[in-house]
């Protein structure tokens, strides 16, 4: 999401970052055309006598009208489920690291699960704005989980496997109670969920119905 300033509303009309004109600039160029043209040949249509009225160009209006609401109602929702889960990563991350901080305190390789969960945000960040990772990754990975990360189809759901993998350690040392032990593990569930909401709506496009054409 892009956060811009307080500007006056002029210099935002010129904004080209992360607008529309990029995209329907060749359309307004075509409608500023004939809208000249129109304003040229008009002197030429009234001495033709015909008369239109502006029925069909209420109607075609009412459309336009209706089917940008429909994209428009389908993209802020799309934002607002995306705010919910990126939301919801946070809450269940912090409440995760407090309770794998107060129940395993004196564990010399906490900082290994702290850093599996930095990098699962990193990663899926980067995964959901489709840039490289390595570079963000390598500073809480090592060089061993980083090839086993990204040998996988989904490397932030192996970095989730990671982090289970290293609780499942410390059950089977009896640190950690089969009680705790499902506790923590719901937290990654929840985790993972937020995973597969995030990539349905990356990889879910618009329906082609509510694109302006």
């Amino acid at each position: 999401m892009i956060v811009r300033p307080q500007q006056h509303w002029m210099r935002l009309i010129f904004v080209w970052h992360g607008s529309v004109l990029s995209k329907i600039f060749s359309r307004l160029l075509l409608n500023f055309l004939l809208s000249i043209a129109v304003i040229i040949m008009l002197p030429w249509y009234t001495m033709l006598g015909i008369k239109f009225t502006l029925a069909p160009f209420s109607i075609l209006g009412v459309a336009i009208a209706i089917f940008l609401g429909f994209r428009n109602n389908a993209c802020y929702s799309r934002y607002v489920e995306a705010r919910h889960l990126w939301g919801q990563l946070m809450i269940t991350s912090r409440s995760l690291l407090r309770e794998v901080k107060t129940t395993l305190p004196d564990d010399a390789d906490l900082r290994y699960f702290v850093h599996l969960q930095i990098a699962f945000a990193h990663c899926l960040r980067m995964t959901l704005r489709r840039q490289p990772q390595a570079e963000p990754l390598a500073k809480y990975l090592n060089e061993k989980d980083m090839q086993t990360v990204f040998a996988s189809q989904s490397p932030a759901n192996r970095i989730l496997l990671l982090m289970g993998e290293w609780l499942a350690v410390r059950r089977r040392n009896g640190q950690l109670s089969d009680i705790l032990f499902h506790s923590l593990n719901n937290r990654l569930n929840d985790m993972s969920a937020v995973l597969a909401g995030c990539e349905r709506i990356a990889n879910t496009p618009v329906p082609s119905a509510y694109l302006s054409r």
